[in-house]
Order: structure tokens, then C-alpha cells, then sequence
């Protein structure tokens, strides 16, 4: 059998007074609780004790399922009867994200609230975000275990959502505020990509629509999500989309957000080849923003592929890295031209060419490894692949195109900048745009250290709250994370040994402190901090983080 943690849960008899409290476990999500055994009526219990209730969930921690039933209920009505201090350890890492909370006032910027926990809440599904990610059910079910005394139903929970979706722009303008309080004025120089978050679900409701998944889940529900990042690496902006939305239709929504949210008037957004369209190279200029988007020489015309290709007029920086470029005015699809002039950079790079043949060679060899003996596979085999190395030969089955690999090898380590700032010279602009790995990163940080996906949540608002506590999360983890790498780097502290977003997270999992309980006041004592026998210096390392956040 496997292990399990026990819980505390009510079932009703037919007296709708005061329930019956079992003991059981979680069967999974949206299958209920298994009994295990009763205790009783709530009612009695608090006959022998007021604060059954709280004492009986702190023993629980003690055993799981496969301890002996009898032995768990006889030790649980026993500690009703002879214990009014409970000895145990609570997670307080946690903490360091509350106190960087506290110290902005992130959450007073928000209408005054008639619940006085959801301040706590807020804080704690923030912290609890980033150091132990999961659901607002399993947040529910944890608060006990963290130093947050946190007295509070399982709706308040739900209520906090409705709160923070009500609050969008406030928390936004709060959370940004405090960026520049820590790090210093932001300029507007904006990263910007667009990815896809999927559900558990396949009900096509609300935002929840199927489309192309970008997590490789092709039949889940799933939204889309479009994120912009300062040159920093600090998130600065973001808005879902419904589920079918493509890359390309999520920019100039995302930059009218942007404007009328922070009333920005001058910006550059950084942007990759997904973006590269018309419309929104049109939408850009008509604004007079500044850009610089990735150009898809591969379906470019074919004078600028010759133009490409031909080895004249390159300037070679080095003997891995050379460029050339063309200056033309802007013509919408009808040829008329503008006074708005752009710049395509071509760039040719060996370390680049390497990185493409590497590329374009595995997926052949992915194919290679599915084909049957006479060469060809199955549709169902190339499900959620794109068709760039092989073609449709009859019937549903595909083979390997030569010829599309003969010409993908041409472009081999070419990469092509298109932009309209031309007083900027080319390593400027090639520089900046290589920091949209920035961009990147802070997806795979939703994605992966905050598990933004997948999404337990049905009703749109809850969904819109749900991502906006993970923006949240993200802007203060990458603040966290910056102003402490800076802080080391100034200083020239620990030979320069950069903090990382997964060490952070790892050293703070690990921070308990001991505590007894008061069944009779439902007060904590703070006690001795736990030592960390694999860290010694763990508790020195959270100190010094603490200074540089919290009291600097």
C-alpha cells in the first residue's frame, strides 16, 4: 500500500448541528477522502476538549496509513485528555517571501477586505507558490504545517481568488512599484513571447480551449498565456488568451494592455520569429514603438534568400561571426510604401551552424528510430510533430523529404534581425536581442519551479487569479534572485558563486523550527530553529539573504 498522508474531515449525520470527524486519506483529485475510522461527533470531542479539533490535526502529522488504526485513534483520543502543549516543528522559509510581501504592502494596496485571513492567505499562497507548489485544495489541506496560524475554511481560500481577480490592476501596479523600489526605475525595454498552460480537463468552456500546445498536450484543455520580461529578467506584464489564440494574435492586444494599465508611452519590444507578421510589424510603427523582431528568412522571398546567401558585402567581426545589413522602407500587402524605414540585420555565426545541424540531425534520426523497413511512418506516430523533415506520401504515411533537408542546410548559422532602430549600430541590436533567453527562462520557470500547469480550476475568474498569483510569484522569485546575485557581485562576495533559482528554493524547503502549541489559547511558541545535519551553514546563508532583502 502506498504511503499516505492522514487528514482531518467532516461527514454529516443527521444532525446538521455538528459533524462526525473521520480520519482517512485523499484518493486523488475530484474522488473525495477514503474513511479510515470516526472519532465521533465534533460535538462530544469538544466536550472533553474546546480545541479537539486543532490538537487532533497535530497529532495526525505524526502517522500516515500505514500505521495501526487502533493504535492512531487511541493515541489521538488520548492526546484530547492529557496534553495542553503540543511539541512539533513548522516550515518557516516561507517567511523571507512574507516579509519581501510586508515590506511593499503589496496586499494593502487592494480594497479593504471584510475577511480579516485573506491578507494571510494571500501571503501564505505566494510563498507556499514558489517553495512547495500545488493546488488551492492542497495549499488548504498544508497551512497547518507552515509558521502562518491560519484559522480559515476551505472557502476563504476560494474567496482569496475572487479578491485577487477583482484586484488585477492594483496587485500589477503594486508588484511593479515594488521592482523599482528594490532593483530602480525600469526602462521600457520588454521582452516578449506568448506559451500555452493546460488543464486536466477537456470541457472547451471559457477560456478553456484546445489548440496548438506547446507542452505537447493536444486533446487537454489549455489557455494561452503572453509574458514580457525586462531586460533584467524580471517579469513585467501578463495576459491569457483563450486556448486557440495563435503567437502572432497575442502581441498587439498584450501591448494595448500594456499602455493602458502603466500609461507607457515609448517602448521596445524584443520579440522572436512567432511575432514576425505584418500586421504587427504595422501595428509597432503606427505607434512609433521601437522593435526588434527575428526574421524568418526560410519563408522570405526568394531575392532575399540570394541576397542572403551571396558571400558579399559581409563584414566579418571575427572569424566565427559576420553580418551585413539592408536599410528599405516599410509597404504594406498592396506595395505602397511608407515613410517608415526598417532594418534587416543578417548575421552568420559557425557556433550557430553547429547548433543547427545538431538540431535538424536529431529530429531526422527521431524519424529514423520510428520508420517501419520500407521507410515510412505512421501519422499516429509523428502526432504533435511538425512536418519539416518528411512529406505525405499516401495514405497517412510520411517519409524523409531530402530535399527539405538539402535546403535547410543552407541556412545553416544564419539568423536574421529585423528592426526599425537605425541609430544603433548591429553587435547593439544583435546584443539586445539576445537577451530574449530571458523571456524563456521565465517560462520554464512558470512551467516548471512554480507549476503554474496543470490547472485545477473551472471558473474563468479563478483561472485569471490562479495565473496572477504565479506572476506574482515569478516577479518576486526573479527579485529575490537578482538583487541578491548583485548584491554578491558588487561586493565581490563568495568568488562571485551566483544564487540559483532551484538553490534558493531547495535552501528554503529546508528551514523548520520547532514550536509548542497551546490547545488551550491556540497560541505558537517559537522555539529552537532545526539544524539541517547535509547544510551546517544553512541557517547563516538564510540570514544574510534575509539582511540584503528585507532590512536594506
Amino acid at each position: 500500500m502506498k504511503k499516505q498522508n492522514l487528514l482531518l474531515f467532516n461527514v454529516w449525520g443527521s444532525s446538521k448541528d455538528k459533524p462526525y470527524k473521520y480520519v482517512g486519506w485523499t484518493q486523488g483529485y475530484g474522488k473525495g477522502a477514503k474513511r479510515w475510522f470516526s472519532l465521533g461527533n465534533e460535538r462530544n470531542l469538544e466536550k472533553i476538549n474546546p480545541n479537539a479539533v486543532q490538537i487532533i490535526k497535530e497529532k495526525l502529522k505524526l502517522f500516515s496509513n500505514l500505521d495501526d488504526k487502533d493504535k492512531v485513534k487511541a493515541v489521538l483520543l488520548d492526546s484530547i485528555k492529557n496534553s495542553a502543549i503540543i511539541e512539533g516543528s513548522v516550515f518557516v522559509g516561507g517567511e523571507l517571501i512574507e516579509k519581501l510581501i510586508e515590506k511593499h504592502n503589496i496586499f494593502e494596496s487592494l480594497a479593504k477586505s471584510r475577511h480579516k485571513n485573506m491578507k494571510e492567505i494571500f501571503n501564505y499562497l505566494i510563498s507556499k507558490r514558489i517553495t512547495d507548489p500545488g493546488s488551492i485544495i492542497n495549499a488548504f489541506d498544508k497551512k497547518d504545517e507552515y509558521s502562518n496560524q491560519i484559522n480559515t475554511s476551505k472557502n476563504s481560500f476560494y474567496r482569496l481568488l475572487d479578491l485577487v481577480f477583482e484586484s488585477q490592476n492594483q496587485l500589477l501596479n503594486s508588484v511593479n512599484k515594488m521592482v523599482t523600489n528594490e532593483l530602480g526605475k525600469r526602462d521600457s525595454e520588454f521582452y516578449f513571447d506568448s506559451s500555452t498552460v493546460y488543464f486536466e480537463t477537456f470541457e472547451r468552456n471559457g477560456l478553456r480551449i484546445p489548440g496548438y500546445s506547446k507542452d505537447a498536450k493536444f486533446k487537454e484543455d489549455q489557455i494561452v498565456i503572453g509574458l514580457a520580461c525586462d531586460k533584467n529578467g524580471i517579469p513585467f506584464h501578463i495576459k491569457v488568451f483563450k486556448g486557440n489564440t495563435g503567437d502572432s494574435s497575442t502581441l498587439i492586444p498584450f501591448v494595448l494592455d500594456v499602455e493602458s494599465k502603466y500609461n507607457i508611452k515609448n517602448m521596445t519590444i524584443i520579440a522572436d520569429r512567432g511575432m514576425s507578421t505584418a500586421a504587427n510589424i504595422r501595428f509597432l510603427e503606427s505607434r512609433n514603438y521601437n522593435f526588434i523582431i527575428s526574421y524568418r528568412a526560410k519563408v522570405g522571398t526568394q531575392k532575399f534568400k540570394n541576397y542572403l546567401l551571396d558571400p558579399s558585402d559581409y563584414v566579418n567581426v571575427s572569424a566565427d561571426f559576420k553580418y551585413k545589413k539592408e536599410e528599405f522602407y516599410s509597404s504594406y500587402k498592396n506595395k505602397r510604401y511608407t515613410e517608415n524605414i526598417r532594418r534587416r540585420i543578417i548575421t552568420y555565426s559557425t557556433k550557430r551552424a553547429i547548433k543547427d545541424r545538431k538540431a535538424r540531425e536529431e529530429q531526422i534520426q527521431s524519424f529514423i528510430k520510428k520508420q517501419n523497413k520500407d521507410g515510412f511512418i505512421e501519422v499516429n506516430k509523428l502526432f504533435g510533430k511538425k512536418p519539416k523533415y518528411f512529406k505525405e506520401i499516401s495514405n497517412m504515411k510520411f517519409e524523409l523529404d531530402q530535399s527539405k533537408i538539402d535546403k535547410d542546410k543552407q541556412f545553416d548559422g544564419y539568423y536574421v534581425y529585423e528592426t526599425n532602430i537605425l541609430n544603433s549600430n548591429v553587435l547593439d541590436i544583435v546584443e539586445k536581442y539576445q537577451k530574449q533567453w530571458n523571456i524563456e527562462a521565465n517560462f520554464r520557470s512558470l512551467k516548471g519551479l512554480l507549476n503554474i500547469r496543470p490547472v485545477f480550476l473551472r471558473i474563468d475568474e479563478h483561472i485569471l487569479a490562479h495565473t496572477l498569483l504565479c506572476f506574482i510569484s515569478l516577479v518576486i522569485l526573479k527579485t529575490i534572485i537578482f538583487k541578491i546575485n548583485k548584491h554578491i557581485s558588487d561586493n565581490k562576495l563568495f568568488q562571485n558563486n551566483q544564487l540559483t533559482e532551484v538553490g534558493l528554493v531547495t535552501m528554503l524547503q529546508k528551514l523548520r523550527q520547532r514550536v509548542e502549541f497551546n490547545t488551550l489559547d491556540q497560541q505558537i511558541t517559537f522555539k529552537n530553529r532545526d539544524g539541517v545535519p547535509s547544510d551546517p551553514n544553512i541557517w547563516n546563508r538564510y540570514d544574510f539573504y534575509f539582511d540584503i532583502l528585507i532590512n536594506r
